[in-house]
């Protein structure tokens, strides 16, 4: 099922309308919504190589936008609007979530913290409102929302663009061991973090 999901995304990819679908997705990924944008981009520069320059355009312009209305949710309406947003990524404490970032000590973890998120699918958003509510210097946020969303999505369509048909005739004939391998780093990642978690907590907890 998922194979055939795979396959369908990048036939849909190809639609003339695909590319404002990608704008929309970018944008709202950066503020509230839950879903990586990655679901697209990489269909979309599969089904396009020869357009994958205007994906990672599109997709960093609108990324872009969204991280600063996210922190100026953050500076302006955190408590009527950035608290919400926080609840719906699961986040039922979001004092403890801010913690961190009350600590001139921990600036430098949280700057780096936000120059990693800006390259992966951790949510980029709750940290863009957490910059904005604590002040965090905004050039600097806007420096790195702008560099590590850019990058990322310049991987994406480039690497897709240029091996995607390649990459997808693989996963067709090795599906199984692509799940396994996708699961598998994704639980390593997290356990990653959790272990650090229990490591040094006071990066965590005020």
């Amino acid at each position: 099922m998922l194979k055939n999901l795979l396959n369908k995304l990048i036939k849909l990819a190809g639609h003339k309308l695909a590319k404002y679908v990608l704008a929309v997705w970018c944008f709202l990924e950066n503020i509230f919504f839950p879903f990586p944008s990655d679901a697209i981009v990489i269909p979309m520069s599969i089904s396009k190589p020869k357009r994958w320059f205007e994906t990672f355009a599109i997709a960093t312009t609108a990324a872009f936008a969204g991280a600063l209305v996210a922190y100026a949710i953050g500076s302006f309406m955190f408590h009527k609007l950035g608290v919400h947003i926080f609840e719906l990524s699961g986040v039922d404490d979001p004092k403890k979530f801010l913690a961190i970032f009350y600590k001139k000590s921990t600036m430098i973890t949280f700057a780096f913290i936000l120059f990693i998120s800006g390259f992966t699918p951790l949510p980029f958003n709750l940290l863009a409102i957490a910059s904005g509510f604590v002040h965090f210097n905004f050039p600097l946020f806007a420096a790195t929302a702008l560099f590590t969303r850019g990058a990322r999505y310049f991987l994406l369509a480039y690497l897709f663009s240029k091996y995607g048909a390649k990459i997808q005739k693989q996963i067709d004939q090795k599906f199984s061991t692509f799940v396994i391998w996708v699961v598998g780093s994704f639980a390593i990642v997290i356990a990653g973090m959790y272990l650090f978690y229990i490591k040094f907590p006071q990066y965590f907890i005020a």
